[in-house]
């Protein structure tokens, strides 16, 4: 969810350790699941502060991202 969450903002992991201060190395690390939890919720906390907000799993529906900073409906963009 991690990377999806940076592909959603368009970074690459150079991008978001620059942006971040968490190195390359762990920003890779977090991705691949083998960084510990303290790196892992500066990450989240990074990208919840540009607008991305991680959706716990419900009974229905596994895990989801919402990104706050995308507005309007696609209705918007249709030509009449």
């Amino acid at each position: 969810m991690l990377a999806v969450a940076r592909l959603i903002l368009g970074q690459t992991q150079a991008e978001v350790a620059e942006d971040s201060g968490i190195s390359p190395r762990t920003i890779y690390m977090i991705e691949k699941g083998s960084a510990g939890i303290a790196s892992v919720e500066k990450l989240v906390r990074h990208y919840g502060k540009r607008g991305i907000v991680f959706l716990a799993p419900s009974a229905t529906e596994g895990w989801g991202i919402r990104a706050n900073f995308v507005g309007g409906s696609y209705d918007d963009e249709r030509p009449e």
